[in-house]
């Protein structure tokens, strides 16, 4: 039964054409995977999930056109299918997540499909696997939030604004003038901007398994802290000296002086929208110039400038999907760096330790460089998509970019 109608917010209209387009294969699923052991079966489960559904309205909206406009359709709260698979070993139960968690999400029908996998009585996986259009990372960290509380029969707090209420706000009149703002910065910002030149390659994905390849690397606590160090004496962030690093690795690689590089920013720029659900995060091209020879510290500087003005107009991402294979060459997202917190620890409630898994997704773009805080210092992720970049370029930029962190503090300093 639907209880609201309200057209979609900018950045659902947005991502309903890159599932028109690219959505085939999974690539717009956001599934959270938790780790459960203890008594955690179908039952102790049921009453947590349907609670988390009926606390956020994203969970329970499908889409479907409206005179002509892309609407969300929110549901009346119903006990949530949970399906229940077991028992199966640890090498089954991959095969089995991979296929969920790449399997596509119609969300005209339902955004949400639920899981279960048991290995044993008292081991057990959850994967609450959502359409990126009805939640983001951080809509994440605040389920895992509640789903511990739930689970512990502790008192949650309010949740703030519904996502319906943050697509009212985006109408607002003041609102509206905001955005044009923000588009008239991101027209002008992003005029004739290009992907970096890496050698890409042929669009097929038949030549590899569908999947990502990482390359990590380890940044111990001393060099994290020197990184923390160098962004407090130049009052910007690690964010900023990271992706300065970040440019410099690809304009060393394919000699471009004008970069643009992708960013998720979370867009939760008000107090009312922090333990909102849904799909507010914004992907930004950050567009800066990389002077031949310059010192690092003027990279630093240029790059800072770049970041904090994305910041002041992350609620509007300029950004349209190619809409065809033949404009693979020309998509600015395609490289894609981001700064991450580390994974929630594991905790216990109730008897029952609870994990948070990372799954095994498929790549939703060419390159991406992650870097996780973990345990005080960072762990640097390469991430490509095998049938459109290749192992050896990754390499090297894998390489190169160990080789900028180890030597920023001489070329800061010296």
């Amino acid at each position: 039964m639907i209880v609201h109608e309200e057209p979609a917010s900018v950045g659902q209209r947005m991502l309903w054409l890159v599932n028109r387009f690219h959505g085939g294969q999974g690539n717009l699923n956001y599934p959270l995977l938790l780790r459960l052991r203890g008594r955690a079966g179908p039952d102790v489960l049921q009453p947590v999930v349907d609670e988390l559904v009926a606390r956020h309205e994203s969970l329970r909206t499908t889409f479907a056109r409206r005179r002509g406009l892309l609407t969300q359709l929110v549901h009346q709260a119903e006990p949530v299918a949970i399906a229940s698979v077991g028992p199966a070993t640890e090498e089954e139960l991959r095969r089995r997540v991979q296929t969920e968690v790449r399997e596509p999400i119609d969300p005209t029908r339902c955004p949400l499909r639920v899981t279960l996998w048991s290995l044993g009585e008292r081991d057990h996986l959850l994967c609450l696997n959502a359409h990126h259009l009805v939640t983001d990372a951080w809509s994440c960290r605040v389920l895992v939030e509640e789903f511990v509380a739930l689970l512990a029969g502790a008192p949650l707090p309010c949740p703030g604004w519904s996502y319906r209420h943050y697509t009212r706000w985006q109408r607002r009149p003041s609102s509206v003038e905001r955005a044009r703002t923000d588009l008239q910065y991101w027209q002008r910002q992003l005029a004739q901007v290009r992907a970096p030149r890496l050698a890409r390659l042929a669009a097929n994905p038949v030549l590899a398994e569908p999947g990502v390849r990482t390359i990590p690397l380890e940044i111990d606590a001393a060099t994290a802290e020197q990184l923390r160090d160098i962004a407090r004496a130049g009052r910007t962030t690690l964010f900023s000296v990271l992706l300065a690093l970040f440019y410099r690795v690809i304009h060393q690689e394919c000699g471009d002086t004008d970069l643009a590089i992708s960013a998720p920013f979370a867009n939760r720029v008000r107090p009312e929208v922090m333990r909102t659900v849904g799909s507010l995060a914004n992907l930004l091209v950050l567009r800066t110039r990389v002077q031949r020879g310059a010192p690092l510290a003027d990279l630093l500087r240029r790059t800072s400038a770049t970041v904090n003005d994305a910041l002041a107009h992350q609620a509007f991402s300029h950004f349209l999907p190619p809409t065809d294979d033949t404009e693979v060459e020309r998509r600015v997202e395609g490289v894609v760096f981001q700064l991450l917190p580390d994974l929630p620890a594991p905790t216990t409630v109730a008897g029952v330790e609870v994990t948070v898994q990372p799954p095994e997704l498929a790549s939703r773009f060419d390159l991406e460089l992650s870097v996780v805080s973990h345990h005080g210092g960072l762990r640097v992720l390469v991430q490509y998509a095998p049938e459109r970049i290749d192992g050896g370029l990754a390499e090297r930029l894998a390489a190169g970019y160990r080789a900028a962190i180890d030597q920023i503090g001489a070329e800061i300093t010296g």
